[in-house]
Protein backbone atom coordinates (compact mmCIF):
# COMPACT_ATOMS: atom_id res chain seq x y z
CA UNK A 1 0.00 0.00 0.00
CA UNK A 2 1.13 3.37 -1.03
CA UNK A 3 2.12 5.99 1.77
CA UNK A 4 0.05 9.18 1.96
CA UNK A 5 2.23 11.96 1.90
CA UNK A 6 1.28 15.25 3.29
CA UNK A 7 1.03 18.29 1.39
CA UNK A 8 2.16 20.94 4.21
CA UNK A 9 3.24 20.79 7.95
CA UNK A 10 2.44 22.93 10.83
CA UNK A 11 5.11 23.13 13.43
CA UNK A 12 3.78 23.88 16.70
CA UNK A 13 6.91 25.90 17.71
CA UNK A 14 8.94 26.08 21.29
CA UNK A 15 10.06 29.55 20.73
CA UNK A 16 8.67 32.50 19.50
CA UNK A 17 9.95 33.75 16.12
CA UNK A 18 9.76 37.37 16.69
CA UNK A 19 11.88 37.60 19.47
CA UNK A 20 13.44 34.12 20.35
CA UNK A 21 16.65 32.50 19.47
CA UNK A 22 16.16 31.76 15.82
CA UNK A 23 19.24 29.23 16.15
CA UNK A 24 17.16 26.73 18.11
CA UNK A 25 17.26 22.98 16.10
CA UNK A 26 13.17 23.22 15.80
CA UNK A 27 13.72 26.36 13.72
CA UNK A 28 16.48 24.83 11.80
CA UNK A 29 14.23 21.66 10.79
CA UNK A 30 11.26 23.91 10.06
CA UNK A 31 13.32 26.09 8.17
CA UNK A 32 14.34 22.92 5.75
CA UNK A 33 11.33 21.93 5.42
CA UNK A 34 10.14 24.73 4.22
CA UNK A 35 12.23 24.26 1.00
CA UNK A 36 9.80 20.84 0.70
CA UNK A 37 6.37 21.73 1.27
CA UNK A 38 4.46 24.79 2.84
CA UNK A 39 5.82 24.86 6.20
CA UNK A 40 3.87 26.97 8.95
CA UNK A 41 5.43 28.00 12.45
CA UNK A 42 3.25 28.59 15.33
CA UNK A 43 4.97 30.98 17.47
CA UNK A 44 4.78 28.99 21.08
CA UNK A 45 2.17 29.79 23.59
CA UNK A 46 4.53 28.94 26.39
CA UNK A 47 3.79 27.05 29.71
CA UNK A 48 4.03 29.58 32.33
CA UNK A 49 2.25 33.02 33.44
CA UNK A 50 5.19 35.84 33.93
CA UNK A 51 4.77 37.17 37.71
CA UNK A 52 6.08 40.61 38.07
CA UNK A 53 8.61 40.24 41.13
CA UNK A 54 9.29 36.98 40.72
CA UNK A 55 9.86 35.85 36.90
CA UNK A 56 12.66 37.53 34.95
CA UNK A 57 12.08 40.47 33.13
CA UNK A 58 8.00 39.92 33.63
CA UNK A 59 7.25 42.99 31.96
CA UNK A 60 9.00 42.77 29.03
CA UNK A 61 7.99 39.48 27.88
CA UNK A 62 4.26 40.81 28.64
CA UNK A 63 5.36 43.63 25.66
CA UNK A 64 7.33 41.65 23.51
CA UNK A 65 4.11 38.79 22.94
CA UNK A 66 1.60 41.55 22.65
CA UNK A 67 3.60 42.62 19.60
CA UNK A 68 4.27 39.49 18.04
CA UNK A 69 0.47 39.00 18.66
CA UNK A 70 -0.42 41.83 16.11
CA UNK A 71 1.73 40.38 13.24
CA UNK A 72 -0.98 37.79 12.40
CA UNK A 73 0.63 35.36 9.31
CA UNK A 74 3.60 36.04 7.31
CA UNK A 75 6.28 34.48 5.50
CA UNK A 76 9.92 34.87 6.05
CA UNK A 77 11.69 35.77 3.06
CA UNK A 78 14.54 33.86 3.74
CA UNK A 79 13.75 31.09 4.91
CA UNK A 80 9.86 30.74 3.02
CA UNK A 81 8.92 29.54 6.50
CA UNK A 82 4.88 31.17 7.20
CA UNK A 83 4.91 32.71 11.05
CA UNK A 84 1.89 32.59 12.97
CA UNK A 85 1.27 34.57 16.09
CA UNK A 86 -1.74 32.95 17.64
CA UNK A 87 -4.51 33.96 19.60
CA UNK A 88 -4.94 33.03 23.01
CA UNK A 89 -5.51 33.20 26.29
CA UNK A 90 -2.31 33.52 28.59
CA UNK A 91 -3.61 31.28 31.36
CA UNK A 92 -2.43 27.73 31.84
CA UNK A 93 -4.95 25.55 34.13
CA UNK A 94 -6.44 22.97 32.95
CA UNK A 95 -9.42 24.22 31.71
CA UNK A 96 -7.84 26.94 29.92
CA UNK A 97 -5.58 25.10 28.22
CA UNK A 98 -8.78 23.08 26.85
CA UNK A 99 -10.11 26.37 25.49
CA UNK A 100 -6.79 27.50 23.90
CA UNK A 101 -6.50 24.39 22.18
CA UNK A 102 -10.20 24.33 20.49
CA UNK A 103 -9.53 28.68 19.67
CA UNK A 104 -6.11 27.04 18.17
CA UNK A 105 -7.44 24.24 16.22
CA UNK A 106 -9.40 26.70 14.51
CA UNK A 107 -7.27 29.12 13.57
CA UNK A 108 -5.14 25.89 12.43
CA UNK A 109 -7.71 25.56 9.90
CA UNK A 110 -8.05 29.16 8.74
CA UNK A 111 -4.24 28.62 8.14
CA UNK A 112 -4.50 25.64 6.26
CA UNK A 113 -7.34 26.76 4.27
CA UNK A 114 -5.44 30.06 3.32
CA UNK A 115 -2.25 27.96 2.74
CA UNK A 116 -4.33 25.60 0.65
CA UNK A 117 -3.14 22.61 2.89
CA UNK A 118 -5.51 19.70 2.36
CA UNK A 119 -3.34 17.09 4.11
CA UNK A 120 -0.86 18.38 6.59
CA UNK A 121 1.48 16.48 9.11
CA UNK A 122 2.03 17.94 12.69
CA UNK A 123 5.39 18.04 14.11
CA UNK A 124 4.87 19.19 17.66
CA UNK A 125 8.07 21.07 19.52
CA UNK A 126 5.51 22.60 23.23
CA UNK A 127 3.25 20.34 25.30
CA UNK A 128 0.85 23.06 25.90
CA UNK A 129 -0.05 22.58 22.21
CA UNK A 130 -1.49 19.02 22.82
CA UNK A 131 -5.22 20.23 23.16
CA UNK A 132 -5.24 21.85 19.53
CA UNK A 133 -3.20 18.62 18.13
CA UNK A 134 -5.61 16.61 19.34
CA UNK A 135 -8.29 18.34 17.46
CA UNK A 136 -6.62 18.06 14.07
CA UNK A 137 -6.65 15.64 11.11
CA UNK A 138 -3.08 14.97 10.61
CA UNK A 139 -1.07 12.33 7.76
CA UNK A 140 1.40 12.28 10.68
CA UNK A 141 2.28 13.54 14.00
CA UNK A 142 5.72 13.69 15.24
CA UNK A 143 6.67 14.86 18.93
CA UNK A 144 9.90 17.43 18.13
CA UNK A 145 11.36 16.06 21.99
CA UNK A 146 14.21 18.79 22.27
CA UNK A 147 13.33 19.44 26.37
CA UNK A 148 12.15 18.21 29.70
CA UNK A 149 9.75 20.36 29.78
CA UNK A 150 9.02 19.31 33.46
CA UNK A 151 12.16 20.68 34.91
CA UNK A 152 11.49 24.55 33.41
CA UNK A 153 10.94 26.74 36.57
CA UNK A 154 7.56 28.12 37.96
CA UNK A 155 5.58 25.31 35.47
CA UNK A 156 3.40 23.05 37.15
CA UNK A 157 5.14 19.52 36.56
CA UNK A 158 2.33 17.56 36.51
CA UNK A 159 0.36 19.19 34.27
CA UNK A 160 3.01 19.46 32.26
CA UNK A 161 3.62 15.35 32.07
CA UNK A 162 0.18 15.10 31.48
CA UNK A 163 0.04 16.91 28.49
CA UNK A 164 3.43 15.40 27.32
CA UNK A 165 2.13 11.74 28.02
CA UNK A 166 -1.10 12.92 25.69
CA UNK A 167 1.48 13.85 22.69
CA UNK A 168 3.04 10.65 23.09
CA UNK A 169 0.90 8.37 23.38
CA UNK A 170 -1.19 10.34 20.01
CA UNK A 171 2.19 10.81 18.09
CA UNK A 172 3.40 8.09 15.37
CA UNK A 173 6.91 9.12 16.58
CA UNK A 174 9.26 11.02 18.72
CA UNK A 175 12.15 12.96 17.53
CA UNK A 176 14.94 13.19 20.41
CA UNK A 177 18.27 15.29 20.98
CA UNK A 178 19.10 13.80 24.12
CA UNK A 179 19.59 9.92 23.90
CA UNK A 180 18.86 9.68 28.14
CA UNK A 181 15.21 11.11 27.74
CA UNK A 182 15.07 8.67 24.55
CA UNK A 183 15.71 5.72 27.04
CA UNK A 184 13.66 7.56 29.72
CA UNK A 185 10.40 7.28 27.78
CA UNK A 186 11.39 4.17 25.27
CA UNK A 187 7.60 2.18 25.17
CA UNK A 188 5.79 5.50 25.55
CA UNK A 189 5.90 6.12 21.51
CA UNK A 190 4.95 4.35 18.85
CA UNK A 191 8.71 5.04 17.42
CA UNK A 192 11.18 6.55 18.73
CA UNK A 193 14.02 7.99 16.76
CA UNK A 194 17.48 9.84 17.80
CA UNK A 195 17.92 12.43 15.36
CA UNK A 196 20.72 14.93 17.01
CA UNK A 197 22.00 17.78 15.71
CA UNK A 198 23.12 18.94 12.37
CA UNK A 199 25.47 21.68 11.65
CA UNK A 200 26.75 23.53 9.08
CA UNK A 201 29.63 22.52 8.96
CA UNK A 202 31.27 24.47 5.78
CA UNK A 203 30.50 27.81 7.12
CA UNK A 204 32.61 27.44 10.45
CA UNK A 205 35.45 25.72 8.80
CA UNK A 206 35.74 28.44 5.91
CA UNK A 207 35.26 31.17 8.03
CA UNK A 208 37.77 29.90 10.51
CA UNK A 209 39.92 28.33 7.98
CA UNK A 210 43.30 26.82 9.46
CA UNK A 211 45.76 28.52 7.32
CA UNK A 212 45.07 31.82 5.72
CA UNK A 213 43.05 35.10 6.87
CA UNK A 214 39.86 34.45 8.69
CA UNK A 215 36.13 35.93 7.24
CA UNK A 216 36.34 39.71 7.77
CA UNK A 217 35.34 40.77 11.51
CA UNK A 218 31.37 41.93 12.47
CA UNK A 219 31.80 46.18 13.35
CA UNK A 220 31.23 45.53 16.54
CA UNK A 221 33.89 43.15 17.36
CA UNK A 222 36.70 45.31 15.88
CA UNK A 223 39.50 46.85 18.25
CA UNK A 224 37.66 44.58 21.24
CA UNK A 225 40.60 43.79 23.71
CA UNK A 226 42.23 40.21 23.31
CA UNK A 227 41.60 37.55 23.99
CA UNK A 228 37.83 37.05 23.07
CA UNK A 229 35.94 34.55 24.90
CA UNK A 230 32.71 34.43 23.69
CA UNK A 231 28.71 32.50 23.62
CA UNK A 232 26.02 32.50 21.88
CA UNK A 233 22.73 31.40 22.01
CA UNK A 234 19.40 31.75 24.02
CA UNK A 235 19.82 33.38 27.60
CA UNK A 236 17.40 32.25 30.06
CA UNK A 237 17.79 32.27 34.02
CA UNK A 238 16.95 28.64 33.66
CA UNK A 239 19.86 27.96 31.71
CA UNK A 240 22.29 30.58 32.22
CA UNK A 241 24.88 30.89 35.51
CA UNK A 242 25.21 34.68 35.94
CA UNK A 243 27.53 34.33 38.61
CA UNK A 244 30.16 32.03 36.92
CA UNK A 245 29.68 34.38 33.64
CA UNK A 246 30.52 37.71 36.11
CA UNK A 247 33.58 35.19 37.00
CA UNK A 248 34.92 34.36 33.62
CA UNK A 249 34.96 38.46 33.08
CA UNK A 250 36.60 39.20 35.56
CA UNK A 251 39.13 36.48 34.83
CA UNK A 252 40.19 37.40 31.35
CA UNK A 253 40.95 40.77 31.96
CA UNK A 254 41.42 43.21 30.05
CA UNK A 255 40.28 40.58 27.34
CA UNK A 256 36.44 40.27 26.31
CA UNK A 257 34.23 38.58 27.33
CA UNK A 258 31.09 38.32 23.93
CA UNK A 259 27.95 37.41 24.33
CA UNK A 260 25.83 36.76 21.04
CA UNK A 261 22.16 36.23 21.68
CA UNK A 262 18.46 37.87 22.33
CA UNK A 263 18.26 38.94 25.90
CA UNK A 264 15.57 36.71 27.91
CA UNK A 265 16.60 37.02 31.51
CA UNK A 266 18.26 40.10 33.19
CA UNK A 267 21.49 40.41 32.34
CA UNK A 268 22.68 43.68 34.08
CA UNK A 269 24.82 42.34 36.44
CA UNK A 270 26.53 40.93 33.84
CA UNK A 271 26.73 43.59 31.27
CA UNK A 272 28.01 45.67 34.28
CA UNK A 273 30.91 44.54 33.96
CA UNK A 274 33.28 46.59 31.83
CA UNK A 275 34.70 43.79 29.36
CA UNK A 276 31.14 42.30 28.18
CA UNK A 277 29.77 43.53 25.32
CA UNK A 278 26.04 42.18 24.36
CA UNK A 279 25.18 41.56 20.79
CA UNK A 280 21.34 41.17 19.93
CA UNK A 281 19.93 38.26 18.03
CA UNK A 282 21.77 37.88 14.65
CA UNK A 283 20.39 35.32 12.18
CA UNK A 284 21.74 31.44 12.23
CA UNK A 285 23.81 32.26 8.48
CA UNK A 286 26.01 34.60 10.33
CA UNK A 287 27.25 32.77 13.52
CA UNK A 288 30.35 31.88 11.62
CA UNK A 289 31.08 35.34 11.23
CA UNK A 290 31.00 36.06 14.73
CA UNK A 291 32.32 32.37 15.91
CA UNK A 292 35.66 32.77 13.65
CA UNK A 293 36.86 35.36 15.85
CA UNK A 294 36.50 33.87 19.21
CA UNK A 295 39.53 32.47 20.88
CA UNK A 296 37.64 30.17 23.34
CA UNK A 297 33.87 29.20 23.24
CA UNK A 298 32.61 28.64 26.44
CA UNK A 299 28.66 27.48 27.74
CA UNK A 300 28.12 28.47 31.43
CA UNK A 301 25.24 26.52 31.71
CA UNK A 302 23.62 25.57 35.40
CA UNK A 303 23.89 22.22 36.45
CA UNK A 304 20.55 22.11 37.14
CA UNK A 305 17.86 19.40 36.53
CA UNK A 306 16.77 21.18 33.69
CA UNK A 307 19.99 21.13 31.38
CA UNK A 308 20.96 17.61 32.34
CA UNK A 309 18.61 16.92 29.38
CA UNK A 310 19.52 19.68 26.92
CA UNK A 311 21.58 18.86 24.20
CA UNK A 312 22.70 22.90 23.04
CA UNK A 313 23.03 22.97 19.11
CA UNK A 314 25.96 25.15 19.78
CA UNK A 315 28.12 22.56 20.77
CA UNK A 316 29.08 21.28 17.30
CA UNK A 317 29.43 24.52 15.94
CA UNK A 318 31.79 25.21 18.53
CA UNK A 319 33.65 21.84 17.33
CA UNK A 320 33.71 22.58 13.77
CA UNK A 321 35.27 25.97 14.15
CA UNK A 322 37.54 24.36 15.67
CA UNK A 323 38.38 26.70 18.94
CA UNK A 324 38.97 25.26 22.43
CA UNK A 325 36.06 24.87 24.56
CA UNK A 326 35.11 25.06 28.01
CA UNK A 327 31.47 24.01 29.43
CA UNK A 328 30.45 22.83 32.82
CA UNK A 329 29.91 19.35 32.60
CA UNK A 330 26.73 18.35 31.86
CA UNK A 331 25.32 14.03 30.04
CA UNK A 332 25.37 15.31 26.75
CA UNK A 333 28.75 16.81 26.75
CA UNK A 334 30.41 13.92 27.44
CA UNK A 335 30.91 11.80 24.41
CA UNK A 336 33.18 15.12 22.94
CA UNK A 337 35.34 14.73 26.29
CA UNK A 338 39.14 14.19 24.74
CA UNK A 339 37.74 17.60 22.54
CA UNK A 340 36.73 19.76 24.66
CA UNK A 341 37.42 21.40 28.70
CA UNK A 342 34.71 20.09 31.03
CA UNK A 343 34.29 21.78 34.32
CA UNK A 344 32.60 20.72 37.87
CA UNK A 345 32.90 23.66 39.20
CA UNK A 346 33.71 27.27 39.01
CA UNK A 347 37.35 27.38 39.83
CA UNK A 348 37.93 24.09 37.70
CA UNK A 349 35.98 26.28 34.74
CA UNK A 350 38.34 29.30 35.47
CA UNK A 351 41.45 27.19 35.75
CA UNK A 352 40.18 25.44 31.84
CA UNK A 353 39.51 28.33 30.46
CA UNK A 354 43.40 29.87 31.69
CA UNK A 355 44.57 26.01 29.62
CA UNK A 356 42.12 26.29 26.93
CA UNK A 357 43.26 30.49 26.32
CA UNK A 358 46.97 28.73 26.07
CA UNK A 359 46.17 26.10 23.99
CA UNK A 360 48.31 25.98 20.29
CA UNK A 361 47.37 22.51 18.80
CA UNK A 362 46.42 22.36 14.87
CA UNK A 363 45.67 18.09 15.68
CA UNK A 364 43.08 19.05 17.90
CA UNK A 365 41.61 21.50 15.44
CA UNK A 366 41.74 18.80 13.24
CA UNK A 367 40.21 16.01 15.75
CA UNK A 368 37.32 18.75 16.88
CA UNK A 369 36.05 19.46 13.18
CA UNK A 370 36.41 15.45 12.09
CA UNK A 371 34.10 14.43 15.14
CA UNK A 372 31.27 16.55 13.23
CA UNK A 373 32.09 16.90 9.85
CA UNK A 374 29.24 14.35 8.94
CA UNK A 375 26.73 16.16 10.75
CA UNK A 376 24.51 18.39 8.81
CA UNK A 377 20.88 19.88 9.60
CA UNK A 378 19.97 18.67 6.17
CA UNK A 379 19.97 14.99 7.24
CA UNK A 380 18.15 15.99 10.50
CA UNK A 381 15.24 17.64 8.54
CA UNK A 382 15.54 14.77 5.54
CA UNK A 383 14.91 12.24 8.79
CA UNK A 384 11.85 14.22 10.44
CA UNK A 385 10.55 14.75 6.87
CA UNK A 386 10.51 11.16 6.61
CA UNK A 387 8.45 10.66 9.81
CA UNK A 388 6.03 13.64 8.62
CA UNK A 389 5.56 11.77 5.15
CA UNK A 390 6.99 14.96 3.51
CA UNK A 391 7.03 13.97 0.03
Amino acid sequence: MTQQHCDGVIHFGNVDWWYHNRGHASVRMASRLAQRVPTVWINSIGMRMPVPGKTEIAWSRYWRKLKSLTRGLKRDPVSGLYIYSPLFVPRYSPAMLEFNGHLLAQQVKWICWRLGIKQPSALVSMPTMVPAVERGQWVKVVFDRCDDFTTLPEANKQQIWALEQRLLTLSDAAAYVHEGLMEREYGLVKQSVFIGHGVDFENFVQARPLTGPRCPMPAILEGLPRPIVGFYGGMDEYRMDVELMIKVARHIQPGTLVLVGPKQMDLSQVLAQANVVHVDQISPEQLASYAAHFDVGIIPFLQNEFNQMCNPTKLKEYLAAGYPIVVMRLPAFEVYNSLIYMADSHEDFLNHLGTALREDSVALIEKRRAAVAKSSWDKVAARVGELLAVP
